[in-house]
């Protein structure tokens, strides 16, 4: 019996920088910088990690180191927790946040003082306050003068006083919010125009803040200019975009694939927000280079720039989601794989219904990932909904996608495979014998591949004449199309040989 084995399909959707193996994540801990006490390092702050990395406590120096194996540059991971007694964090969302790991850039962690955030909170409520009571005196006064000068009804009057004095009330969940807002404002990095505004703010200093507002300039026009400026590097920002990916095309005619996939990367770091330019990427790192951890990382930002900038049922957003699934099986990290299609399904679900070639598609994946958890039950619960499907549309009276039959022919290779694997090699044959008959002509890839599991079935079966007629058939067309170097054709020469 040769060491030939049926292999499974997985469908990708179709539509820099190289990192390292480091798996340090460093960082540091500081106060927030306030105009009245300069930025401090913190000593003793527990830094935990998501997931089963230790936690780690800063130095004398606020420093802190976290192992992480397996771990590449850009991969995200998340912090479960940061503590300190007396303090807490700046920005409470940073525990839990997905954050780039990096070997060479460190976490900078901000934390604030609860005794003086506090104090702060408490002394700009109060000149809040006050600024608040001396418009409301104001406004007040105004109403008794023209209810005095007969300028206003006694039920007008009752109805603007009713509107001050809510407004009034209103006010008091807003001040907390503000002083919440500005007591946590970390002064390090701000211009000394913007930190003496906000200075005077905190103070109460109403006027002396707006007039330092507007000596930058009106807003109005600095708005404006702000628009044409972007407006311009939009259109920079493409036509250098452009420029990338007709480099990418140049060098991926040459075969120079390093130099193809440096300008794919630049063109999606010009905009990481661009979701298909994070799939452009995302599918040259695992179809040319086999870095699915790459992969990985360029179609989880697109997954998640999709669905917040076109929300989770756009089509983007699926195939992002999709190409995260399929990363992850090619990663081996299946039970992972098996959530990430899960949602993809559902998803394409969503968007085309139960009944269509790429919803079928995304069933047959999921089936694959089932096949290789081993759980043929459920692979092949999903395999037959995707049979059904492609049946369907096959027989159907509208004009037919003319890749169904391909997606058909893989489909049934699966099933093949889990036939064979269950020594259930008749029926096996079977949908071997079919998928070769539903390729189109001029698909000798799949054709090869096909023969090559046919020729496997037989030979399981001691078939040995019509096992060699299928390696023989498969070996001339991989003679053909790939040459006589090729691993396959050499693979399929060693099955023919004597």
């Amino acid at each position: 019996m040769k060491n030939s084995a049926l292999s499974i399909a997985m469908l990708l959707s179709l539509f820099s920088i190289r990192f390292s193996s480091a798996q340090i994540q460093s960082g540091y801990v500081r106060t927030v910088s306030r105009p009245d006490q300069p930025s401090q390092r913190l000593q003793g702050v527990v830094v935990r990690p998501q997931g089963e990395y230790n936690p780690v406590m800063t130095d004398e120096t606020g420093s802190f180191q976290i192992t992480m194996p397996g771990q590449k540059n850009g991969t995200p991971y998340a912090l479960a927790g940061v503590n300190k007694g007396g303090y807490e964090l700046q920005e409470a969302e940073l525990v839990g946040r997905q954050l780039p790991f990096s070997s060479s850039v460190p976490l900078e962690i901000v934390m604030v003082s609860r005794r003086q955030l506090q104090k702060d909170k408490q002394r700009i409520e109060q000149a809040a306050r006050e600024n608040i009571e001396r418009y409301y005196e104001e406004q007040l006064n105004a109403l008794n003068e023209q209810l005095a000068q007969a300028k206003l009804s006694n039920q007008e009057y009752e109805e603007q006083l009713s509107k001050i004095e809510q407004q009034y009330d209103n006010f008091e969940p807003l001040i907390e919010q503000m002083a919440e807002r500005y007591a946590r404002t970390d002064y390090k990095g701000m211009t000394s125009s913007d930190s003496l505004i906000q200075q005077a703010i905190e103070q109460g200093d109403l006027q002396l803040s707006q007039e330092r507002i507007l000596a930058k300039g009106d807003p109005a026009e600095r708005e404006k200019k702000i628009r044409r400026i972007q407006r311009v590097a939009e259109v920079q920002r493409g036509e250098l975009a452009g420029d990338y990916y007709n480099l990418y095309a140049i060098h991926l005619s040459r075969f120079q694939n390093d130099s193809a996939l440096y300008y794919l990367l630049k063109r999606a770091e010009l905009d990481t927000t661009n979701v298909q330019w994070q799939l452009d990427a995302g599918n040259f790192y695992d179809k040319m280079n086999y870095r699915f951890d790459e992969a990985l990382t360029l179609y989880r930002r697109a997954l998640r720039y999709a669905i917040a900038n076109e929300g989770p049922q756009s089509l983007h957003a699926a195939q992002a989601q999709n190409n995260v699934a399929y990363a992850l099986i090619r990663l081996k990290r299946l039970k992972e794989a098996e959530v990430e299609q899960r949602r993809a399904l559902n998803m394409y679900k969503g968007i085309y219904g139960a009944a269509h070639e790429l919803t079928a598609s995304r069933m047959t994946n999921l089936g694959s990932v089932f096949y290789y958890l081993k759980q043929l039950d459920s692979a092949q619960y999903y395999f037959s909904q995707a049979e059904a499907v492609y049946t369907m549309l096959e027989n159907g009276t509208e004009e037919m996608e003319k890749n169904i039959p391909v997606l058909h022919a893989e489909l049934l290779n699966n099933m093949a495979a889990i036939e064979a694997s269950q020594r259930k090699f008749s029926s096996a044959e079977n949908y071997l014998q079919k998928a070769l008959e539903l390729l189109p002509e001029g698909n000798e890839y799949n054709r090869v591949k096909f023969l090559k599991s046919l020729g496997a079935v037989y030979d399981y079966q001691n078939k040995t004449n019509e096992a060699r007629n299928c390696w023989q058939q498969a070996y001339e067309i991989a003679l053909r199309i790939y040459g006589k170097d090729h691993p396959v054709t050499a693979e399929l020469a060693s099955y023919l040989a004597p």
